[in-house]
């Protein structure tokens, strides 16, 4: 390739780049998907406001509202970056607040340290239960610590 005035090393990362724009290469989970039963005082919590915020390489923040059943699922995130090839330490911060009834509820705090799918409860699918009334507790039972007001199934 040297005729065409391209290095061999630059053919290398082209091909690399390609390999991952079309393949899921590189790809973290920084937020596993979450089906949240949002109640306050036992009564379902419809139309309660549930704001994300995921930051690992850079913010990302969305917002999705809890239907007629106080139910609400928050679609997984996956983020690509190079650091997944290099021997770094990985740690995504989550926060989730409910908005409701005028006032705001932290409901996860977390710091994922795994970029697998399901990570932040050790491999089981995030169904969680949320009564806004609760008190968080910080939970140990996985291999990461958390702070919640939620039980999971």
């Amino acid at each position: 390739m040297q005729e065409l005035g391209i290095p061999f090393w630059a053919l290398l990362i082209i091909a690399f780049a390609l390999v991952m724009l079309f393949t899921d290469i590189g790809k973290a989970y920084t937020f596993s998907e979450m089906r949240l039963e949002i109640t306050c005082q036992g009564v379902p919590a419809v139309g309660a406001v549930v704001k994300r915020r995921i930051r690992w390489q850079k913010e990302l923040t969305d917002e999705f509202t809890a239907d007629s059943s106080g139910v609400v699922v928050l679609p997984q995130v996956r983020e690509r970056s190079i650091m997944q090839f290099t021997p770094s330490e990985f740690v995504a911060s989550q926060v989730l607040v409910v908005q409701f009834s005028n006032q705001e509820f932290k409901i996860w705090i977390n710091a994922k340290r795994r970029p697998q799918n399901n990570s932040e409860l050790d491999g089981n699918p995030m169904t969680m239960k949320c009564e806004l009334s609760d008190e968080q507790r910080l939970v140990t039972d996985f291999r990461n610590s958390f702070l919640t007001n939620c039980t999971w199934k």
